[in-house]
């Protein structure tokens, strides 16, 4: 088995819809150079959806808090740079190529969904947390080891395993959805709580495209009066972190919050399939911190 294997920038496994309706497996690099061809995300649930958008949403405000359009190196400094900005993506139409997969091939070794020091998304750290099996990584399902679904949508080796693709997706929905059935390993460690996005809920502007979602949803000014700090996404981190419970101040800047890694989180694999992961809780901040981030997160 390959230490180091599937790279989301180059493998497909974020589902998109097409304009006739029909579901393709696209990299994490063509969802957005191709976002104007794609209709919406297509995802098992809109929860996946969401997770998969807030993630393409933080590549966007990372590369174009830092260069313009064509790509040149321009931090935005003040209100009218940003307004600039997100007008001139605009007008192209769609996200231009270069600076994005620029930016993705920089960060592409902290892309891959196993590695042994750095999978995306993961810590290796996670593995003495509370283990479960494929079908409570399952979104559809949920299904814990010790209460069964009646009636559940996959059966077989369907649910005990999952696709590299569908891991990835479903990864990433737990991180912002899972529930509060893992106990601290840690003594003296609070609740690992409800997920983040299950925390606040989750509201979005739409648009005629994948790319104008992403861009209705790409603000650039902060309450639409002041910029952003620059934006710090979880892959940037020098170490992903890998303290349990760990409290952090507020985030700063969009890409840091859109990212939060709510939970630490390894996956296991068998073969070609993912059987199981391992968890912990992870970041969070103080409650009353909270209702500053409303404006951006809904």
């Amino acid at each position: 088995m390959k230490k180091i294997e599937f790279n989301l920038l180059t493998e497909p496994w974020i589902r998109v819809r097409l304009r006739d309706n029909t579901v393709r497996e696209v990299s994490l690099t063509e969802a957005l150079v191709s976002a104007q061809d794609y209709v919406d995300l297509a995802g098992e649930m809109p929860t996946q959806n969401a997770a998969v958008l807030r993630l393409l949403l933080a590549v966007l405000f990372t590369v174009f808090s830092r260069v313009d359009a064509k790509g040149e190196p321009r931090p935005l400094m003040q209100s009218d740079d940003a307004l600039e900005r997100w007008s001139a993506l605009w007008q192209l139409g769609h996200f231009p190529a270069e600076p994005v997969r620029d930016y993705l091939e920089q960060w592409k070794d902290r892309f891959w969904l196993f590695h042994p020091t750095h999978p995306f998304w993961q810590v290796p750290q996670a593995k003495i947390g509370t283990e479960y099996g494929a079908a409570k990584l399952n979104g559809e399902m949920s299904e814990s080891s010790n209460k069964l679904r009646l009636f559940p949508l996959y059966a077989g080796q369907s649910k005990d395993q999952l696709s590299y693709p569908q891991a990835a997706r479903w990864l990433l929905c737990v991180n912002g959805y899972d529930d509060t059935s893992a106990k601290p390993k840690g003594k003296g460690l609070p609740s690992v709580g409800a997920g983040w996005l299950g925390k606040i809920g989750f509201i979005q502007a739409q648009g005629d495209n994948l790319y104008e979602t992403l861009m209705l949803n790409l603000t650039l000014l902060r309450d639409g009066r002041e910029c952003w700090g620059e934006s710090k996404p979880c892959w940037e981190l020098e170490a992903p972190k890998s303290a349990e419970r760990t409290e952090i101040c507020c985030p700063d800047n969009p890409a840091q919050l859109l990212t939060l890694q709510s939970r630490r989180l390894l996956l296991h694999r068998t073969g070609e399939n993912v059987d199981g992961f391992c968890l912990l809780g992870g970041d969070f901040f103080p409650l009353d911190f909270l209702q500053p981030v409303f404006s951006f997160q809904r």
